[in-house]
């Protein structure tokens, strides 16, 4: 039998590796062209973010602030979100927040407090009208005492043609 090696050849003996069909030079190429290619294409995306930097500096010098932007208050109005500047002078100096006075649980506990203090306190809702607000225990206790308001029920008169017909409806009566 014939070693495949061989293919028919005596000669082939001394051969102890294959023979290599990679194309260096091509990879080398290949390889030197994507170097150069991302290279270009890094400097162009340079270019192109310094570009629209400097638009944007120049538009910034361009643009006048509105005539109402003196007149407007710096501070939003109320209700404000959590943790948002308290004063003009935060604002102004860009400050933090400060979380030991302003932490977001202590504003819930505030909250709470003041709640429960319009819920069980006596207060007055609207002094000149003579609105007054009595505590949530005593206003169950007159409710229970008194009801709830309703409205008076109407006496529905029957014609003599609405008593006949509702007579047809239930069926002759026997007596």
């Amino acid at each position: 039998m014939s070693d495949s090696r061989d293919n028919g050849n005596d000669n082939s003996i001394e051969l102890g590796h294959e023979e290599s069909r990679v194309q260096v030079a091509a990879i080398t190429w290949f390889i030197i062209i994507l170097t150069i290619s991302c290279v270009f294409i890094g400097w162009l995306m340079i270019a192109l973010f310094n570009s629209f930097e400097g638009r944007e500096q120049k538009s910034e010098l361009e643009s006048r602030p509105s005539p109402f932007a003196a007149e407007r208050p710096k501070l939003p109005p109320e209700p404000r979100l959590q943790l948002a500047p308290n004063s003009e002078e935060q604002i102004d100096k860009r400050e933090p927040p400060n979380l030991k006075q302003q932490h977001p649980l202590q504003e819930m506990k505030d909250l709470r407090s003041s709640w429960d203090k319009q819920l069980h306190t006596y207060g007055w809702v609207d002094e000149q009208n003579g609105i007054v607000r009595i505590p949530i225990e005593d206003a169950k206790r007159l409710l229970i005492q008194r009801g709830l308001p309703t409205r008076p029920q109407k006496k529905i008169e029957e014609t003599p043609g609405q008593a006949r017909q509702s007579q047809e409806s239930t069926g002759p009566s026997h007596q």
